[in-house]
């Protein structure tokens, strides 16, 4: 396939949707049906069935593993990833994930706003149906006119990364100057834009040794810029991040890890919002060596199909691609006896325990469902 078209708008466009019409409402209450089946499944599939086959809902669309940001915490900036999906294989994908009745997309990368056709991308799922879309951002390149076109193209959730209060420690992390600023700016576009749009944005910061002090100030910047707050775990053991420097930068110090976590539980407790909950703050120090770790299922790996920039297909954050989609379509891979082994065998946590969306498995649990659901009544 070689369809490069890639449309270029020329000035912001902040024109608010138009309200959802019936159909969507439907499309958007069946969806979050299937995503209580889903989870439904899951329970059967860890006590009754462990090979009972649940296929994935989400997919994770790395639109190119190539940054603009040099990052101590990550290892796709150190190599230069050449013959990524095209904009024609992107549609074929996108188009084969709704056929098969995904729900959401997430976009990410590397930095998913250096390609120039993402909003191409984006707004081909939007033509599809699908209208839970997320960006993936470090938001160096989300200017007006590019958050413009991000959100006439159908993202509705964003994460941004911030790895420090301030710009001496952001930068530092992100190996650029000046890179605090833009990124704080462009979360600040995004919340302007919230009401309006209806949109969800969460500020994450990823937990290395340099900077794991300041996570009570990171707490203060939430609440300052009325975003959440998540806490991305450093790890080695992830296709992004394998690279002895950033080995180098996970030697957390455990005094204080467990006091910085201390101020964000008792805040958490009191009910700011704006945090992590106290389950998924006492998680942490087991993934850092610290005490014992809880092994719960890993939901992450069964919900998520991860599509990579080159075409591969499967594995998950700590475990390469097994599949490709030059080579095979969306529906013999996840239906194929080789994926449903895989897939069973890191439902079990048999694999190299990233730490990925370690929130998401854990909100999945009884416990976890209760503690959000007496957050949001709160």
């Amino acid at each position: 396939m070689t369809d490069t078209t890639v449309t270029i708008r020329s000035r912001p466009d902040f024109t608010p949707p138009p309200r959802p019409t019936r159909r969507e409402r439907m499309r958007t209450m069946l969806d979050r049906v299937r995503l209580i089946r889903f989870l439904a499944l899951l329970a059967v599939k860890e006590h009754v069935m462990p090979d009972l086959h649940v296929r994935p809902l989400v997919a994770e669309l790395f639109l190119t593993d190539n940054c603009n940001l040099n990052c101590v915490s990550c290892n796709c900036w150190r190599t230069h990833t050449r013959d990524e999906l095209s904009l024609a294989e992107w549609r074929s994908v996108i188009d084969q994930l709704a056929d098969l009745g995904f729900v959401k997309l997430n976009f990410t990368g590397g930095e998913a706003l250096i390609r120039r056709d993402a909003c191409d991308v984006i707004s081909h799922a939007r033509s599809r149906g699908f209208r839970d879309l997320h960006l993936n951002t470090n938001g160096i390149v989300l200017d007006e006119s590019r958050l413009a076109e991000v959100l006439q193209a159908g993202i509705r959730s964003f994460n941004v990364s911030v790895d420090g209060p301030t710009a001496e420690t952001h930068d530092s992390v992100r190996g650029r100057d000046g890179a605090f600023d833009v990124t704080i700016d462009a979360i600040r576009r995004i919340v302007a834009r919230r009401d309006d749009f209806g949109l969800t944005v969460q500020m994450n910061f990823t937990v290395l040794a340099g900077n794991v002090s300041l996570l009570p100030a990171m707490a203060d910047l939430a609440a300052e810029l009325d975003v959440d707050l998540y806490l991305n775990l450093g790890t080695d053991t992830t296709f992004l991040f394998r690279h002895p420097e950033v080995t180098a930068n996970l030697d957390v110090d455990e005094a204080q890890l467990r006091a910085a976590l201390a101020v964000l539980e008792e805040r958490s407790r009191r009910g700011d919002r704006h945090l992590p909950t106290v389950r998924d703050l006492r998680y942490i120090p087991g993934h850092f060596g610290f005490g014992r770790l809880d092994l719960v299922p890993c939901v992450e790996s069964q919900l998520k199909l991860m599509v990579h920039s080159t075409g591969g297909v499967g594995g998950c954050w700590g475990h390469d691609p097994s599949f490709n989609l030059r080579e095979r379509s969306v529906r013999s891979i996840v239906d194929g006896p080789e994926y449903r082994e895989e897939h069973a065998r890191l439902f079990r946590k048999d694999c190299v325990r990233c730490g990925s969306n370690y929130s998401l498995n854990l909100r999945a649990r009884p416990a976890g469902l209760a503690e959000a659901l007496s957050r949001r009544l709160r």
